[in-house]
């Protein structure tokens, strides 16, 4: 079998993969803020609604993520499988577009962020397969940004400027970048799926799950996203509520991604210097004063200065979860190492911050509690939306704890090896 070396030269191989990171990460744009906005604007929906229909994302990782990482690793090309799952996710986000009932919304967003969730993670997958490619991850990832800012940028503006507020447009728009993306794709050389004895579902599970290093890094995963989903969904919402137009919030997310750019650039240097645990802890206390410089904003302007932040708290904590789990991948799960950081980043942690964000946030005994503890540690109480910010920094905080009692741990456990040795 020819290496993959020999098929397709470095420069002509990363440059499309440049293009299919910028298409992929497109569709990311559409979703965060302007199908969340489609949803309260057009559809009508509460915040707690919303929030049960960005948890249905959850759901669906959680239920499916590991299969569609195995079926990668162990069954099927890689790229043909996001190929499949692109055109049919793009078919069902189209027939979404009328619906404006909320449980056939929530039915079919359910469906579509089953085939949607595990393109991001197979291409990584599929990335980390070609030789010494995850030193090329950060700058790879950083023309993902720029496609969401390209695509943020362009809706918000077609919006204001074009359709007079009508954001229906994104539906087919979806479909259109979705296919570019995984098109590209296929003009990637890749290796065959195994031959001979294939293991199992569960043997390549337990590959993982029988390393206690790995499962309290995916707890400090899970609490450091249960943190960040629901609060950066409902971002727009409060900007809308401080008189911000569909303009404004765009550029809010738009400075946000702009913002990852350094760090994704400079991404194997700093691992290299700190170490992927210092860093999570790092990004988690940045995280913690983001959400309370947002709880302590005045107008949109502040938001979207205070957005900024996300290069750190997105930008460095990504790649130090996607670099930690492809270390202990091997050379033969990269896909399923990938799926499971979605499996806790997307799945269970979006599961249950949007849970429990569509509770701080709602007008339930749960937002009164919040409120109540915001008033004990000598806080204003600004209101439900605001405190949900409140509770967000303190879980955070927790994060970077655990993340730097994993990092102890480990150091003594190299210790000891290295005196054993």
């Amino acid at each position: 079998m020819r290496p993959l070396q020999a098929i397709m030269s470095d420069n002509r191989r990363y440059l499309i993969f440049r293009l299919v990171f910028f298409f992929i990460q497109m569709p990311v744009a559409v979703l965060m803020p302007y199908f969340f906005l489609h949803l309260r604007e057009v559809a009508g929906m509460t915040i707690p609604q919303i929030s049960y229909v960005s948890m249905v994302t959850g759901v669906a990782i959680l239920l499916t993520q590991q299969g569609w990482g195995y079926l990668a690793d162990v069954h099927i090309s890689k790229r043909r499988l996001i190929w499949i799952n692109s055109l049919l996710a793009s078919l069902v986000f189209l027939a979404i577009a009328p619906f404006r009932s909320f449980g056939a919304i929530l039915v079919g967003f359910f469906i579509y962020q089953i085939l949607n969730t595990p393109i991001v993670q197979l291409l990584h997958g599929f990335l980390f397969i070609h030789p010494n490619s995850h030193h090329r991850f950060g700058l790879l990832r950083a023309w993902g940004s720029l496609g969401f800012v390209v695509a943020n940028i362009g809706i918000g503006f077609a919006a204001d400027k074009i359709t007079g507020g009508n954001i229906g447009f994104i539906f087919p728009l979806m479909a259109i970048l979705s296919m570019t993306g995984a098109s590209l794709l296929m003009l990637l050389p890749e290796l065959p799926p195994m031959t001979g004895t294939r293991p199992t579902f569960m043997q390549v599970q337990s590959f993982f799950f029988r390393r206690p290093e790995v499962a309290a890094f995916l707890g400090v995963v899970l609490l450091y996203q249960a943190a960040h989903s629901f609060s950066y969904t409902v971002q727009s919402f409060l900007m809308r509520d401080m008189g911000a137009d569909k303009g404004i919030v765009g550029m809010s997310y738009s400075l946000a991604a702009l913002m990852e750019l350094p760090f994704f650039f400079a991404a194997n240097r700093i691992l290299r210097r700190f170490g992927e645990l210092r860093v999570i802890a790092f990004a988690a206390v940045v995280q913690a004063i983001r959400w309370m410089l947002v709880w302590n904003a005045t107008g949109p302007g502040e938001v979207v200065l205070i957005s900024s932040l996300h290069g750190i708290t997105f930008g460095c904590f990504y790649v130090s979860a996607v670099s930690y789990m492809n270390r202990h991948a091997g050379p033969q799960y990269k896909a399923s190492a990938q799926t499971l950081v979605a499996l806790a980043y997307f799945g269970v942690a979006q599961l249950a911050g949007n849970f429990l964000g569509g509770m701080v946030a709602g007008d339930g005994w749960v937002a009164r509690v919040v409120a109540g503890m915001v008033t004990f540690i000598g806080l204003a109480d600004r209101g439900p939306l605001r405190n949900l910010y409140i509770f967000s920094a303190a879980l955070a905080l927790l994060a970077a704890v655990f993340a730097m009692l994993l990092l102890r741990h480990e150091n003594r456990a190299n210790a000891r090896l290295s005196t054993c040795t």
